[in-house]
């Protein structure tokens, strides 16, 4: 049962809900100090995605705000904070009976505000939590759910988080170079298998199949990667000759990615948030689960770039599924 004065929760195997674990209640953030940036963040568990052969997968995210909790969006809205500043970011778990949490990951806050579930704590029925945390370093980051969290990252839980140096937007990083536009490119797969499972699959040590990833969707922000992407605003880049674009790239999913930028030279400027001694120059790049990249394009000819984001098999890295967008250069 859970207490509503948020002292635990408890639920008996097999009933509704049900877990073998009993969860303390959430502590009062340590050390809370006046924040720079708060963010409000509620929680859905009914939204949907609609897929180029029509059909509706289940997705889970994070709403902007503890209000309107049925309005979805996937990714979840993005975080954007100043270098430096001290951060609160509000979760109100409105829902009955699933439990979450927010990871802010790549930051390095205490353990209480790390968010990673059962190490902290999980985020009860009809509690709130102020995760307070300080952004140290510029770049592109993300923030997840880590209660259960094969499952309720796969599901969508997740959403961007970039922290931007003192000089604020149009530079990547203080002493770094400028941009002139940007854009976010969260490359995922996903099993439709998978999201027809309840929050807690697999929870108590059951065998539901989460260690058997067979994804049959590969998608780009939000968008499907076969052909929406191709076109969809913002995830589809439309530049000027000249003009010099950042692509923030984030490795969402849980299989090596393979993304080839179509002819175009990329200067990376950043991995996982820390700048390179000097940017290098590549046409491609390979990724792990959770990496990200900074690169930044500034095309001399004009023409359609077909941007291929490659699946790749965990043990023969041959290609399971790929996703497209593109950049056109006037």
């Amino acid at each position: 049962m859970f207490d509503r004065n948020n002292q635990s929760l408890r639920m008996r195997p097999g009933g509704k809900g049900s877990t073998c674990y009993t969860y303390p209640a959430a502590p009062a953030t340590p050390g809370l100090v006046t924040a720079d940036a708060t963010f409000q963040r509620g929680i859905y568990m009914n939204g949907s995605l609609t897929m180029d052969d029509g059909r509706r997968i289940t997705v889970w995210g994070f709403t902007d705000g503890i209000g309107g909790w049925r309005k979805t969006a996937f990714p979840s809205p993005i975080i954007r904070v100043i270098e430096g500043q001290i951060v609160h970011t509000v979760l109100r778990n409105s829902g009955m009976f699933w439990l979450h949490t927010i990871h802010h990951h790549g930051i390095e806050p205490s353990s209480e505000n790390d968010g990673v579930g059962h190490y902290s704590f999980d985020l009860a029925s009809n509690a709130t939590y102020i995760y307070q945390w300080k952004a140290s370093h510029a770049g592109t980051y993300f923030y997840h759910c880590h209660t259960n969290a094969v499952l309720h990252v796969e599901m969508g839980m997740y959403g961007g988080l970039i922290i931007d140096p003192p000089e604020g937007q149009g530079t990547l990083f203080s002493g770094g170079p400028r941009y002139d536009l940007e854009v976010m490119w969260v490359c995922d797969e996903f099993d439709s298998s998978w999201h027809r499972l309840r929050w807690n699959a697999g929870s108590c040590g059951a065998d539901v199949g989460l260690n058997d990833l067979n994804p049959d969707y590969f998608i780009i922000s939000g968008v499907d990667g076969a052909q929406s992407a191709l076109t969809a605003p913002g995830v589809a880049v439309q530049m000027n000759r000249g003009q010099r674009l950042l692509v923030r790239y984030i490795n969402a999913g849980y299989l090596p990615q393979r993304i080839n930028f179509g002819g175009l030279t990329a200067s990376v400027f950043m991995s996982d948030g820390r700048p390179f001694p000097k940017p290098i120059q590549v046409q491609s790049l390979e990724s792990s689960s959770a990496e990200r990249y900074d690169c930044i394009f500034q095309p001399e000819l004009p023409g359609r770039y077909i941007i291929t984001v490659e699946h790749l098999d965990w043990v023969s890295g041959n290609t399971i599924g790929i996703a497209r967008t593109q950049i056109t250069v006037s």
